[in-house]
């Protein structure tokens, strides 16, 4: 409902009756409409955790590598949008509202930015990068690729643009001018 609706839209009786429960049920569970668009914000910042963090941040040795993980954590948010649209549209609708934005995108930002410093450590991105800037900026990109998602499913041809054309502008702006291939 929060999805479809929007919080400020959805009442604790809309609620109730989507369960087909009264109001004292709900009350049992959840402390006011709040505490329930909490949780659900939650479980979508989980599902978005494990989409996006099952990758380990370390393990790429090279550039393919990297291009490699990032691909399969972009596979796996796109299967992720087409399988929980609704879920991924709470996340954008409703966040600011439930005030659980800022904590979920540091602890992405600071993930991201573990993938970065690997990079630079290992040489195949660029010696003197900004990394907690790349990772702040990649994670504003992701973020709004995000939200056009949860607006409109994303097409084969759209899919295949972000992690081409998408893949290449983020490495080529992080890959130093020795090391472009």
């Amino acid at each position: 409902l929060f999805s479809e609706r929007g919080y400020h839209e959805t009442g604790i009786a809309d609620i109730a009756a989507s369960l087909g429960v009264g109001h004292g049920t709900f009350y049992r569970y959840f402390k006011n409409k709040l505490d329930i668009a909490a949780s659900a914000f939650d479980h979508v910042v989980g599902l978005l955790g494990a989409t996006m963090l099952g990758e380990d941040p370390t393990a790429s040795n090279t550039l393919e590598e990297y291009r490699e993980q990032v691909g399969r954590i972009v596979h796996r948010l796109f299967d992720l949008f087409e399988h929980e649209p609704a879920l991924i549209r709470l996340f954008h609708r409703n966040s600011l509202d439930i005030d659980r934005l800022s904590g979920a995108m540091d602890e992405f930002t600071r993930y991201t930015q573990r993938f970065i410093v690997n990079g630079v450590e290992k040489g195949f991105l660029r010696s003197d990068l900004n990394t907690e800037l790349a990772a702040q900026l990649l994670m504003a990109v992701l973020f709004d690729v995000t939200r056009r998602a949860a607006q409109a499913p994303l097409s084969d041809e759209r899919k295949k643009a972000l992690l081409t054309d998408g893949l290449d502008m983020i490495f080529v702006g992080l890959v130093g001018p020795s090391i472009r291939r």
